[in-house]
């Protein structure tokens, strides 16, 4: 309806290659207004995100990560051997 309203309207016209109509300079402005990420708006002055944490700042530890890859290998291999004796022909 605003594109609509501003094409009706008696701004001055700018005439495009591919479109044989003319169209108001006001309807092109409309595809570059700027618009923000925040639903709110601009964020507030001083806005900052957080650092990423370095690699000796994580809370998980290498033996906690090192057990979790494990133990999802062996669940794995559990399946497969499962899998293998189900399929297997009497």
């Amino acid at each position: 309806m605003l594109v609509r309203r501003q094409l009706l309207s008696g701004a001055p016209t700018v005439r495009l290659r591919r479109m044989p109509r003319l169209l108001p300079a006001a309807a092109l402005l409309v595809a570059q207004s700027r618009s923000y990420a925040t639903p709110m708006g601009p964020p507030p002055k001083g806005f900052r995100q957080k650092a990423p944490a370095r690699w000796d700042e994580e809370a998980e530890g290498t033996f906690d990560k090192v057990g979790k890859y494990f133990l999802l290998t062996e669940m794995a291999r559990g399946m497969y051997v499962l899998l293998e004796q189900f399929f297997r022909p009497p």
